[in-house]
């Protein structure tokens, strides 16, 4: 639009979301307009985002207010961040809560985090608790991160969810110490759920250090779906290559055996997840004579 009619349109479609009595709309809308009323009214930014956080103060569903206010963080002024945390501590519903407050943590100034940890830490569901921690760790002082980072691990072991296990490894694994990456692995092998367990495993491949990539691969060959397999095989894919060929070589020795063992078709769907390490180990003429063995033997291979 011309810059004469900008100005006139944003005041006018604030107005509209204001006027709106269904809060998922009015969050939807108050977060969408905030970048645009920042860059537009650069003079009148403070007071223009203000209209928008008087306007998301007034929805009625504490998740849909909370959501506007998490979305309109990375625009608020500090002393209004405040007022954003507020509204994610007092919703009710300990997800929601948990994810509100693990969205706000990089926006809050230090001086807020300590009341977002004792949210985080006062919500009952273990699962919850461990994302919403997970979600604030790395941004806390470094003197309280191992700390929170340990105890974050902990609630998340104690879930019994696989889905939920799995979520929070994954998002936990960037910020763990090398030491609690066997911990955290030991953690995913024990979800019930295949492809819960996968995409634990997936989530911590790229984190974990070369030590524990054998038992990552064993319990990603492990899995008996070979959706689910394919995903934790080539979630590993990007460290195994990287593996001297000394290293790599006996890893792949144990493991081309075990995924023999199923029907042709999911070996299929195996080394087409593998075929880099493949590569790695021999180039194109191995990828080549790999397959050209297993036409060989198709016959007598269901």
């Amino acid at each position: 639009l011309p810059e004469e009619l900008r100005e006139e349109i944003l005041e006018e479609a604030l107005a509209a979301a204001r006027g709106t009595k269904r809060g998922y709309v009015r969050a939807k809308a108050m977060v969408g307009l905030a970048p645009h009323l920042l860059d537009e009214l650069r003079k009148e930014a403070k007071e223009a985002l203000e209209k928008v956080q008087a306007a998301a103060r007034i929805i009625g569903d504490e998740y849909w207010r909370a959501r506007a206010m998490v979305g309109l963080a990375p625009h608020l002024p500090q002393e209004l961040l405040a007022e954003a945390l507020a509204a994610a501590r007092a919703i009710g519903n300990e997800r929601y809560r948990a994810k509100a407050l693990a969205e706000l943590a990089p926006y809050l100034p230090e001086e807020l985090l300590g009341e977002a940890l004792a949210a985080a830490r006062a919500i009952g569901d273990k699962y919850w608790r461990a994302e919403a921690l997970a979600g604030l760790a790395s941004h806390l002082p470094e003197e309280l991160r191992e700390e929170i980072l340990e105890e974050t691990l902990a609630a998340t072991r104690d879930t019994k969810r696989g889905y939920a296990r799995a979520e929070a490894l994954a998002g936990l694994a960037p910020h763990l110490p090398q030491e609690s990456l066997g911990e955290a692995l030991a953690a995913a092998r024990t979800i019930e759920r295949k492809d819960a367990r996968a995409d634990a495993l997936a989530g911590l491949a790229p984190h974990l250090p070369q030590e524990l990539l054998k038992k990552a691969l064993a319990a990603a060959r492990a899995i008996g779906d070979k959706h689910d397999r394919a995903r934790a095989l080539a979630a590993l894919v990007p460290r195994l290559v990287a593996l001297p060929r000394p290293v790599l070589y006996p890893l792949w020795a144990e493991t081309l055996p075990a995924l023999a063992r199923r029907t042709r078709k999911d070996l299929l769907a195996d080394l087409g997840a593998l075929k880099e390490v493949i590569y790695a180990l021999g180039g194109e003429e191995a990828i080549a004579e790999t397959f050209r063995a297993i036409q060989d033997v198709g016959r007598w291979w269901p």
